[in-house]
This record gives structure tokens, sequence and C-alpha cells, in this order.
């Protein structure tokens, strides 16, 4: 599974990194900003995972950037649980695969894993 992490916060980043190389089967790569995005205009990716903390709104922009051309990927948005509610009341239309909040627990963490893994395995 080809998995894009766009995260500035470099503590969350490590975690998540470091979370996810448990996995043999999850191949990430790791970007910042919209020149991270600009990745997936030239290689295809399983999921997205979008970072956005603080007053920063850069990680909502690159997810609305994101879905302007590409509605089908999995979406995974990392963010604080005040924004986390927010993003919670969008998630339909954003098509938002699942929200994660910081500080990250690693059961947390193992939830989407685990539920993109299954759609992995059945598609």
């Amino acid at each position: 599974m080809q998995i894009l992490l766009l995260e500035k916060d470099k503590v969350v980043r490590d975690q998540i990194l470091v979370g996810l190389q448990n996995f043999p089967d999850f191949a990430v790569e790791c970007g910042e900003g919209y020149r991270g995005l600009s990745k997936t205009r030239s290689r295809s990716y399983d999921c997205l995972i979008i970072g956005c903390n603080g007053d920063d709104e850069e990680g909502f922009e690159l997810l609305e950037s994101f879905r302007e051309y590409d509605r089908s990927t999995d979406v995974v948005f990392v963010t604080n649980f005040k924004k986390g509610k927010v993003i919670m009341s969008k998630r339909s239309k954003y098509n938002i695969f699942s929200v994660l909040h910081v500080p990250i627990e690693p059961a947390e963490l193992l939830r989407p894993v685990g539920r993109l893994r299954r759609r992995q395995v059945a598609s």
C-alpha cells in the first residue's frame, strides 16, 4: 500500500511514520504542503495522510485542492480535537476516510490502519 504523509509537525510525522513502518506492506513517503501534494499528480497513492494543527489552515486547503482532482483516494486527517469536530462535520463532503487526533495514541492509529488493510485485501 502506497501512502503519502503530509505533516509539518516533525513529532507527529515521526509518530505516524514509525507506527506505519511496523507494517511491511505499507510504503510511506513524506512531504510538506503543496510541494508534497504535487506528488499526487505524478504518482498514484492508496492513502493520503494530511496534518492540520494549530491555527494553520493549510492542511484543510490541501485537502480541498486534492479533492478537486481526486475523489477516490482514502484520506486520513490528523488534527487537534477542536478542529477535528469541524472536520467531522465535513467528512462526507470531502470523502474523509478517518480523523486522528493529536497527540496520537497507538491504538487510535491502528484503527484506520486496520480498516485500510481490510479494504486492500478485499479489493
